[in-house]
């Protein structure tokens, strides 16, 4: 343990129902934007609840070349996108930094667009193959990789599966181990998107799913938003 090393936040990143950088998603939050809304990029036909915080208009081919996105799930994308976003912002704490030195902790996403297309494609289509990239766009650790691989770090790379408290366990986490001195640099946080068919139906038989909006600290709230 190294006493009193301090922790410092140098970049942050952000693709949100309210913004696609963290300004934007700042700015919605501190006018008291809301994200939800009907869902536009799914086919509502077969949900019962068809409100979600729902990101419109990413275009994945404005942020990665053709030849890549066969390998990236909707959640690893989001996770590049933001990744990139806050080490754009810390490229003064990045100066010399040794690659081994520096790692990724993210919470766990399984690749739920991939998932639902896939089975769809099997069960639904009777496809007899399936894409060859369709385990490693599922793994929950999908979006550390790629964030590890596309800058170059070296150090600690992996994903903790704690449901909704995944990412924030993933930055009190990474904190420690810098704090520690296991690692000098982390980049940590989260994503998903797991706005599909067949996961929000999933959602639906809980009957948890609110029809109209979120609001956890009411008397007459109907339920939670998936986002």
């Amino acid at each position: 343990m190294i006493d009193g090393r301090r922790v410092a936040v140098t970049g942050i990143g952000a693709v949100a129902a309210i913004g696609q950088n963290a300004r934007s998603v700042w700015t919605g939050i501190t006018e008291g934007a809301c994200g939800i809304r009907p869902i536009a990029n799914i086919s509502t036909d077969r949900l019962t609840v068809t409100r979600a915080a729902e990101i419109i208009g990413f275009d994945p081919s404005a942020h990665f070349e053709a030849r890549r996105l066969p390998m990236l799930d909707r959640t690893s994308q989001l996770a590049l996108v933001a990744a990139r976003q806050a080490m754009e912002g810390a490229q003064a704490a990045l100066d010399g930094l040794e690659p081994a030195r520096a790692g990724v902790v993210l919470g766990a996403a399984i690749g739920q667009e991939t998932f639902d297309s896939s089975y769809k494609a099997l069960y639904g289509e009777n496809a007899k193959r399936l894409h060859p990239m369709t385990v490693p766009r599922i793994m929950p650790n999908a979006p550390a990789s790629h964030v590890s691989m596309e800058f170059g770090l070296r150090g600690p790379c992996f994903s903790t599966a704690s449901a909704c408290a995944s990412s924030s366990h993933a930055i009190g986490l990474a904190f420690h181990m810098i704090r520690s001195g296991m690692m000098d640099v982390a980049v940590t946080g989260g994503s998903d998107a797991s706005i599909v068919v067949g996961f929000m139906k999933a959602w639906d038989a809980l009957r948890v799913l609110s029809p109209d909006t979120c609001r956890p600290f009411s008397k007459d709230r109907t339920g939670l938003v998936i986002g």
